[in-house]
């Protein structure tokens, strides 16, 4: 009852402190869309950043260069070499966005003017998230984080505990490890230790219809050869063999693929096909610009148009939402079944060191 009575008393405070009573609007998550597709521009990038056991790094220490079989419809990639002795878990310090803030904070030294005309600070991942949420479980993502700063909306993750499969994710790991090496027309060391808390990250600024982005998002290799960075996504999935898998393998697996790759702009998405036992058999491209396309050939399937149309709501939805500028003031974004509503939340997440830096 004491506790309630504290809630309670909190939002007739903050609806006090904010001079109103705070909106409570609803968005409604839809699988059909009508009126011109939203444009959504050719992401650029605008830095980049490494992360290691020891910390974030600002430069390319941990870029990786896609090696392309010499045969993708014979190889032997054992996922299961070197698990678990040579896996290093992840550590999970700090909160989903220090890092982007971290590269923020050093950006602005050298370019005071990083953030203008920025609206939206966050990773790919939540965009992903949102943008795949017409045909998602509702599930799949709860609840969003978003306080704004400075004319800017930051947009976190509300932690949630999971427990992480290991083995598949070291086989996720393991797969680019042979596909992968530190120099261009390299060797891949697949002998080396998997660290889940290395990774190499590009940071973009695009733009979909009214809402800029700054996002960063983590890419598994660099292809050689081309005039400007061009990366490439790696994934891992069991053998397709029938037709029903293959329906399910488009119209599920490949979306979130989809819209991971394409959020950032990364063209290319290189599919390790397994056994159940870990081993990768045949290896595959797809062109991510291609698949809305090679998916429409399947019943009950995902729109391009619908995914991107939700994201570009949801955005102007948490704009309409969040409005007192304080980084103290944290709106929470939950999913409800096919509804997203707005509460207010005492979970600070943006890190005073960042603050007082911006």
């Amino acid at each position: 009852y004491i506790a309630c009575t504290q809630w309670y008393l909190y939002i007739r405070y903050t609806c006090w402190r904010f001079g109103r009573t705070i909106k409570m609007e609803q968005l409604q998550v839809e699988r059909h869309f009508t009126g011109p597709p939203p444009n959504y521009c050719q992401p650029k990038e605008v830095g980049i950043f490494s992360l290691t056991s020891k910390g974030f790094f600002n430069d390319g220490r941990n870029l990786k260069y896609y090696i392309e079989p010499r045969d993708k419809e014979r190889v032997r990639f054992d996922l299961n070499k070197g698990y678990p002795e040579k896996l290093v878990s992840w550590k999970g310090e700090g909160g989903d966005l220090d890092h982007i803030l971290k590269w923020i904070r050093e950006a602005k030294r050298t370019d005071p003017n990083i953030l203008s005309g920025v609206d939206f600070v966050t990773m790919r991942g939540h965009l992903t998230k949102v943008t795949c949420s017409p045909y998602d479980r509702s599930d799949e993502w709860r609840k969003l984080a978003v306080s704004k700063f400075k004319g800017k909306w930051y947009v976190s993750q509300v932690r949630d505990d999971w427990e992480e499969d290991l083995k598949m994710t070291h086989w996720g790991h393991k797969f680019e490890q042979y596909l992968t090496a530190d120099t261009p027309g390299g060797t891949p060391d697949t002998d080396g230790v998997i660290d889940l808390n290395d990774g190499f990250y590009t940071v973009v600024k695009s733009r979909l219809n009214t809402h800029s982005l700054l996002f960063s998002a983590e890419v598994d290799g660099r292809v050689t050869g081309s005039t400007k960075a061009c990366y490439v996504e790696m994934k891992t999935n069991r053998t397709l063999q029938n037709p029903k898998q293959q329906a399910n393998f488009y119209k599920y697996k490949l979306r979130s693929c989809w819209a991971q790759s394409y959020l950032v702009g990364v063209p290319e998405i290189v599919f390790g096909f397994r056994d159940d036992g870990g081993v990768v058999k045949t290896v595959k491209s797809f062109r991510t610009d291609e698949i809305p396309g090679q998916v429409a050939q399947y019943d009950h399937s995902w729109s391009k148009d619908v995914c991107m149309s939700l994201c570009d709501r949801f955005l102007s939805y948490v704009k309409r939402c969040a409005t007192k500028d304080d980084p103290n003031v944290v709106y929470v974004f939950q999913r409800e079944g096919q509804r997203v509503r707005c509460e207010l939340s005492r979970n600070k997440f943006l890190p005073d060191w960042y603050t007082n830096a911006v």
